[in-house]
């Protein structure tokens, strides 16, 4: 059991220890653009701006008082039928 105490065998052991530590701390792929699309699916020219977003915030505000609150949103159903 004199090879656990050699010096060769802690020099392995710190050795694999620091590879192990620099691989696990690799920089990660960042990727800027998404992955191309199969030949079936066709791509729209159009991109999303910060206006578009903003345009929908308002279906996404009905939606999470209709999850929270659903007796308020039966009453905002009603008043949407009643105006038309």
């Amino acid at each position: 059991m004199e090879i656990f105490n050699g010096k060769r065998f802690i020099m392995l052991m710190v050795l694999i220890l620091l590879l192990a530590g620099l691989t696990g701390c690799a920089k990660k792929v960042v990727y800027t653009e998404n992955p191309t699309l199969p030949d079936a699916v066709e791509k729209t020219g159009e991109k999303q701006t910060v206006i578009d977003s903003v345009g929908k915030m308002e279906g996404v505000a009905n939606a999470l008082v209709c999850i929270f609150s659903p007796e308020t949103c039966e009453a905002t159903k009603q008043e949407r039928e009643m105006n038309r």
